[in-house]
C-alpha cells in the first residue's frame, strides 16, 4: 500500500491541488483481501478521502443500470458473466473494461442504477456497515449523486 499511503498522505498536508472532495473508488474482491480492504478504506478516510467500495467489483455498478440484484458473486468475471447478455443486447458486443464509449452510452440509465443501488443495499444489507460483508453491492451510487445529483420526479 506504499503508493496509497503517499496519495492519501499527500491529499491530508494539501498537496496535488485543491479539492472540494477527494474520492476513491475500490473493488471489495476476493474474501482473502478484505482485510487488507479494509485497511486501504481506513488510511483513505483517515486522509480525508470519501470511499465507494463495489462487491467483488465496480461491474455491479454497471450492472446496476440494467438490473436490481444481491445475487452474490464470486468475482469480477462472474458479475462480466450475468451483465454481457444484457451488454451485449444493448451494445452489440461483449463488454470490455476498457471500453468508455459503451459505459458512457450508460448515463442516461444513471438514475435507474442509483434506484437499484440503493435498494439493494437498503433491503438486504440494511443492518451491514462493512460492504466487504455485502455481496453483491455496490456504493458507486453516493459518488455519482455528488457529482449529479437529480431532482426527484
Amino acid at each position: 500500500m506504499p503508493s496509497l499511503q503517499s496519495t492519501a498522505s499527500g491529499r491530508r498536508k494539501g498537496r496535488g491541488g485543491r479539492f472540494d472532495e477527494c474520492w476513491c473508488v475500490m473493488d471489495a474482491e476476493q474474501e482473502s483481501e478484505h482485510d487488507a480492504v479494509r485497511a486501504a478504506v481506513r488510511l483513505l478516510r483517515d486522509n480525508g478521502f470519501r470511499v465507494c467500495l463495489s462487491n467483488p467489483a465496480f461491474e455491479v455498478w454497471l450492472l446496476a443500470h440494467f438490473v436490481k440484484t444481491s445475487r452474490s458473486f464470486a468475482d469480477c468475471n462472474a458479475v462480466v458473466k450475468a451483465l454481457n447478455p444484457k451488454w451485449k443486447k444493448r451494445f452489440r458486443r461483449d463488454y470490455d473494461k476498457s471500453d468508455g464509449r459503451a459505459v458512457a452510452g450508460l448515463v442516461p440509465d444513471a438514475p435507474k442504477a442509483i434506484r437499484n443501488a440503493k435498494a439493494v443495499r437498503d433491503s438486504h444489507f440494511a443492518e451491514q456497515s462493512d460492504t466487504c460483508l455485502c455481496n453483491s453491492s455496490t456504493e458507486v451510487y453516493r459518488l455519482v449523486e455528488t457529482l449529479w445529483p437529480q431532482k426527484e420526479a
